[in-house]
């Protein structure tokens, strides 16, 4: 079975063997009784990656907007969070809204959208904090961060970003040609922001195939964070098993990550151009998850069971919640040429049953489309 449903992008996978022997699982107390050193060194070298001052560990992202979302209820904040931001972003916002801390969506990467919320809601007691992902796999772009960035500091407001899909990808751009930059830093490092308006959460699961998060920002943010954190006491913390496996990974990437990333991107590039010869529109640029459409959801289905017929594996999606499912294919960089021909091959043998548009973005290959922010029940209208 040919595999293009997995987002082990740089195809790290950490078998027993790769990695270092550890003594016991795990420490037996919750993290703020005690923290393994080796959890202290991962969550500053993932910072480090990204250009941010400390990181601090949890098992996963749910911990730390669960964290997060609490220690903003007990600030003067106002908070503006985008309309098409991950799903786990927005798990315990509830808090806000029980604790009637205004909260506003704004139109998906829409820095004129919040520039203007943020000049009708804000006031001179509360500060404003954006709520954004880094890089929207959906409709192959990144947030406009710097924009972001510059909109908040005047305000001594902050940017939380969740940087799980550039984290391992991307990096710092040189004039090489590589579109991925180098190092894999993620976002921060592509876009050379540097701010100390900034807080990340990443997951390692995507490009560095290590299912636990880390948060990370400036000294005192996160002394702050941990000892506000109540995921830390009552919840026990990251597992000597990840924390090892993060530590291959960090090996990986410094011996091999640049060379992954080019061969990812020369996957991606022959399937993209292997589809698009023949007519097939493929949305998603220069990241691992590559999208096409189909006329209706009942051919974009049969054409998701005829793959599978030939032994590959694609998914379903409805990209931003969109009625209309797409087929998505999520590329490797272990993948072969070989099997991108054989992929195209199989895609291209249906055509008839592919959407076309006419109007396309030409550098993420992308349709326009327009939409308005979406009105969330106990969310304030963002007008």
């Amino acid at each position: 079975m040919m595999d293009f449903t997995s987002s082990l992008y740089l195809g790290m996978k950490h078998s027993s063997k790769e990695l270092n022997d550890w003594q016991q699982l795990t420490t037996g107390v919750p993290a703020a009784l005690g923290e393994a050193d080796l959890a202290l060194q991962v969550g500053n070298y993932v910072a480090g990656m990204q250009g941010l001052e400390e990181g601090l560990t949890a098992p996963s992202t749910l911990h730390l907007y669960w964290d997060l979302f609490d220690y903003l209820c007990h600030q003067p904040v106002v908070l503006f969070i985008d309309e098409k931001v991950y799903p786990v972003s927005r798990y315990g916002i509830e808090k806000l809204l029980i604790r009637k801390v205004p909260v506003h969506p704004f139109r998906h990467f829409d820095a004129d959208h919040v520039a203007e919320l943020i000049r009708k809601n804000s006031t001179r007691s509360t500060t404003p904090v954006i709520v954004s992902d880094g890089w929207c796999p959906s409709c192959g772009r990144a947030a406009p961060l710097q924009q972001y960035a510059a909109l908040v500091k005047p305000l001594k407001g902050a940017v939380i970003v969740d940087d799980t899909q550039a984290f391992g990808v991307l990096g710092t751009r040189k004039r090489n040609g590589k579109p991925y930059g180098q190092g894999g830093g993620g976002l921060l490092r592509w876009q050379s922001l540097q701010s100390d308006t900034i807080i990340t959460i990443v997951s390692l699961a995507k490009g560095l195939g290590v299912p636990m998060s880390v948060i990370s920002s400036t000294h005192q943010f996160i002394g702050s964070f941990a000892r506000h954190s109540q995921t830390r006491v009552n919840s026990s913390p990251v597992s000597l098993a990840h924390l090892q496996a993060a530590m291959n990974a960090f090996r990986i990437n410094r011996l091999e990550g640049d060379e992954r990333r080019s061969a990812l991107w020369r996957n991606i590039s022959l399937l993209r151009s292997l589809l698009q010869r023949a007519g097939i529109l493929v949305q998603g640029g220069i990241f691992p998850v590559q999208a096409i459409r189909c006329h209706s959801r009942q051919q974009t289905i049969r054409l998701w069971e005829e793959l599978k017929k030939r032994n590959i594996r694609s998914v379903l999606i409805t990209p931003h919640g969109e009625q209309q499912p797409a087929l998505c294919l999520i590329v490797h960089s272990d993948h072969t040429p070989g099997d991108i021909r054989v992929l195209a091959d199989a895609i291209k043998k249906h055509h008839f049953l592919f959407k076309q548009s006419d109007h396309v973005n030409t550098l993420t290959g992308n349709p326009y489309r327009t939409g308005s922010a979406q009105t969330i029940p106990g969310w304030k209208a963002g007008a």
